[in-house]
């Protein structure tokens, strides 16, 4: 069970990671600012976001009993900005290592869903950590074209897994 609860903080922090995604359509101060001076750079933005997990479940067990290949966690949440609710993200992490008890890892693509478009992000979380950073794999809307990574960084209180993300996105 602690492994399963371990990754399941992991995908949380991608869920987080999508959430930080979302910000931009919706009035990010730093929305289509410009990158470096030569011209060539795309668009840069950097948004912060908090993702707060509404609904999970860990034991999705899809492989030999217990915790093993091909288990499932699913996440979703609401994106928070400033306290008010900007958008949605949903997750679903497939166990894709459980050999090693030292190192549980879970492929997790995850899709935020915002007003001015779609986000998606993909990676490998690794054991319990909620501290991390993954890659931008694309979107749609507003969004098209986003490559770029999150950094996740746990925030969880006692009774809710959060974290808060910042998400460098690049046209």
């Amino acid at each position: 069970m602690g492994k399963r609860l371990g990754i399941l903080g992991a995908v949380i922090a991608v869920v987080a990671l999508v959430v930080g995604a979302v910000s931009p359509a919706l009035g990010s101060p730093s929305h289509g600012s410009a990158s470096a001076s030569s011209g060539h750079a795309g668009k840069q933005q950097t948004i912060r976001v908090l993702a707060v997990f509404t609904e999970f479940d860990a034991n999705i067990d899809l492989g030999a009993p217990g915790l093993s290949l091909g288990d499932e966690v699913v996440f979703s949440g609401n994106l928070l900005r400033h306290g008010e609710q900007v958008g949605r993200v949903g997750v679903v992490c497939t166990f894709v290592s459980t050999a090693n008890a030292d190192r549980v890892e879970a492929q997790c693509p995850t899709t935020s869903i915002l007003p001015g478009g779609q986000i998606t992000t993909q990676g490998t979380i690794v054991n319990r950590s909620l501290n991390f950073t993954l890659p931008i794999t694309g979107g749609s809307g507003q969004f098209q074209g986003a490559g770029g990574q999150v950094v996740s960084r746990d925030v969880s209180t006692p009774t809710q897994p959060q974290v808060e993300l910042t998400f460098h996105l690049k046209f």
